[in-house]
C-alpha cells in the first residue's frame, strides 16, 4: 500500500510544483537574479591643454559623453545595452579626431582612457572620422 500513496502524493503535488518554475526575464542572469548594474563608467584623465568632447560609439550608435576640459579628469556613466564592443570618439577642440581601438564591455567594468598631450602621434589612436 506504501507505493500507491507516494504515487498519489506525487499526483498531488505535480500540478503544484509547475508554478515554481519560471523562466528568468530575458535581462536576468542565468541563476535567476537582476543584474546589479547595468552600465559601465569610463574616467577620463586629459593631458592636453585643449578640451576634448567624447563619444561613446557602438554598434549602430554614437552617443555623446561630454567635454573634458584640459589638463583636467571626469567620469562619465554609461547606460550599457547589450552591446559587446566599446569605441570612444575623441575630438580635440581645434585639433584631431581619432578613434580608439574597440574595446569588449560588460555591464558593471570600468574603463580608464587617458588623452595624452600629444595625441594626433599616437598609435592608439586610429584617425578620421567614425564609421557610424
Amino acid at each position: 500500500m506504501k507505493p500507491l500513496r507516494i504515487a498519489a502524493l506525487l499526483l498531488i503535488l505535480a500540478p503544484l510544483a509547475g508554478g515554481c518554475f519560471q523562466n528568468p526575464p530575458p535581462s536576468a542572469t542565468p541563476f535567476g537574479e537582476e543584474p546589479a548594474d547595468r552600465s559601465i563608467r569610463i574616467f577620463v584623465t586629459n593631458l592636453n591643454f585643449m578640451d576634448a568632447t567624447l563619444w561613446a560609439l557602438t554598434p549602430g550608435t554614437r552617443e555623446r559623453l561630454g567635454v573634458v576640459t584640459g589638463k583636467r579628469e571626469a567620469v562619465y556613466t554609461l547606460s550599457w545595452r547589450n552591446y559587446t564592443d566599446l569605441k570612444i570618439e575623441i575630438d580635440i577642440l581645434s585639433g584631431p579626431r581619432c578613434t580608439t581601438d574597440a574595446l569588449p564591455v560588460d555591464p558593471g567594468d570600468d574603463i580608464e582612457l587617458i588623452i595624452d598631450q600629444d595625441m594626433i602621434n599616437s598609435p592608439l589612436c586610429k584617425k578620421g572620422l567614425p564609421a557610424t
